[in-house]
């Protein structure tokens, strides 16, 4: 014995509708998707930015607190497009030496700025307290 349920003039498969709205909701979720991945990219280059400004920056503060206090030069002239390998954006660096640091005599303040430019504008600054 065998069941039909078969209507009059009823056809098996999907109809152009159904085909459209399928289409339609698979290719928001695949937006969606690349989106995502985008957001997720940019991301991660930010971070990496990041942290080699501020590896940058923590170099030329190292390199300034390794000198006595009266050889460490007041400001630093800029120092533009700087390379890093295998990195297509060029990186400026400044820093700046203020007296009496935090209004606190006998301590100098050093600061440097590392800054650059991807999609927008970045940049990291990092300071310390050196005693005379």
């Amino acid at each position: 014995m065998q069941f039909r349920f078969h209507g009059a003039g009823a056809q098996d498969g999907f109809t152009l509708i159904e085909v459209l709205v399928a289409m339609t909701i698979f290719a928001i979720a695949i937006l969606g998707l690349a989106i995502g991945a985008t957001s997720v990219i940019r991301a991660n280059q930010t971070s990496l930015y990041t942290t080699i400004a501020t590896n940058l920056a923590q170099d030329r503060l190292e390199e300034l607190k390794s000198r006595t206090a009266a050889n460490i030069t007041t400001t630093g002239s800029p120092e533009n497009n700087i390379s890093v390998s295998g990195v297509p954006v060029k990186f400026n660096r400044s820093w700046t030496v203020t007296s009496n640091c935090n209004s606190v005599s006998g301590l100098i303040c050093v600061t440097v700025t590392v800054s650059w430019t991807d999609y927008i504008s970045h940049n990291v600054v990092i300071s310390s307290a050196v005693k005379q």
